[in-house]
């Protein structure tokens, strides 16, 4: 009887080491899909003017990254479409502002229709043009935003985490970005204002929300001290930097089409002087 006992002891021990070990890895998993959140670093006054490489992308230290200013006119390989939604006062033009000028004004007024920003950043051997769409949030405005949501590549979908309104609406945000926008459009979720003490939306919420929405990236910044606005936009040229090989597939494919229906155009034009050109 005591070998017997001292067998099923065994098996049982080995059970739960099993279970244990099956545990260990569930948790491994579950932060492993959690990589891309970028939370406030404790220290909020990090330099402004270096790139915080910790808050990038999980594959970054493997390329070569520079922000690049003072580009003129086309000194670029490809450039994306990036459009900056959100509810009204969360600060969209604030954070666009602080990444591409570096100014920051607490009066900023409430943008009406949309504004236009660029971000040059180099990857490697690649100078990627972010165009900044800029875009008003005020209620009556929304169904104007509709048309700019063509041809995005990505979109930062803004919220306060002093306002528990604007985060309880990213979901009417979403739904109107996926009835608009391509299929394949990458969508982060970005927690700004995390400068202010009355803070109402916790870290875990937005991770939670990021999880559950499949969101690309989620951060969080400060447009007033700068915390994580450049390494955003950064974030962004990564995440399309991935499926660089599709992006430029598809732009052959435009120029290609493209040149064809200038040759046709061309060919028109050699029409006779007495022949039917309708």
């Amino acid at each position: 009887r005591l070998q017997e006992e001292e067998k099923e002891n065994d098996i049982t021990g080995k059970k739960d080491e099993n279970i244990n070990k099956e545990e260990k890895e569930e948790v491994k998993t579950s932060t492993e899909k959690d990589d891309e959140v970028f939370l406030a670093p404790e220290d909020n006054n990090i330099s402004k003017e270096k790139i915080n490489y910790k808050n990038l992308l999980t594959h970054a230290p493997k390329t070569e990254i520079e922000i690049l200013d003072n580009v003129v006119g086309d000194q670029y390989d490809i450039n994306f479409k990036i459009i900056v939604i959100g509810n009204s006062g969360v600060g969209k033009s604030c954070i666009t502002l602080k990444a591409t000028q570096d100014i920051f004004k607490e009066d900023i007024a409430s943008t009406i229709g949309f504004q236009f920003f660029s971000f040059h950043v180099k990857i490697d051997d690649k100078i990627f043009k972010l165009q900044i769409w800029d875009t008003c949030g005020q209620e009556i405005y929304r169904s104007l935003i509709t048309n700019f949501y063509r041809s995005t590549a990505l979109a930062i979908i803004c919220y306060s985490v002093t306002d528990a309104k604007s985060f309880q609406e990213i979901d009417i945000w979403l739904k109107q970005l996926k009835m608009n926008a391509d299929p394949d459009c990458k969508v982060f979720l970005i927690a700004n204002k995390i400068d202010l003490p009355n803070r109402v939306i916790s870290s875990e919420e937005g991770m939670k929300c990021k999880k559950e929405h499949g969101f690309e990236c989620y951060m969080e910044t400060s447009a007033k001290t700068g915390v994580n606005v450049k390494e955003l936009f950064v974030n962004c040229a990564l995440a399309l930097y991935r499926d660089l090989p599709k992006y430029i597939k598809e732009k052959e494919m435009l120029e290609t089409d493209l040149d064809l229906k200038k040759f046709n155009l061309n060919d028109d034009a050699k029409v006779g002087e007495n022949e039917c050109t309708c």
